[in-house]
């Protein structure tokens, strides 16, 4: 699991090994503090942040990453030609 946090907006945003990214909605910085320094990051999630805070779920879709390597590419190809 890999964490941040935006302190300004009191948002926390964990991406879980199963590549699922979630957004907890005003979390105080204590919450984030403590999540940094337990041994076990997803016991302390289960039990001190689910049901505790509003949250969404921010992973990508296939669809849209799927478009974003495709604007990629146009951009490389469009990027390698000669300027005229």
């Amino acid at each position: 699991m890999s964490a941040g946090y935006d302190a300004v907006s009191g948002t926390l945003e964990l991406e879980f090994l199963s590549g699922r990214i979630y957004q907890y909605e005003d979390v105080p910085p204590s919450a984030y503090e403590w999540l940094l320094r337990t041994p076990s990051k997803g016991t302390y999630v289960s039990r001190m942040i689910n049901g505790q805070y509003s949250y969404r779920d921010v992973t990508p879709r296939l669809e849209d990453i799927a478009d974003l390597v495709a604007k990629l590419r146009a951009s490389l190809v469009n990027h390698d030609e000669p300027a005229t």
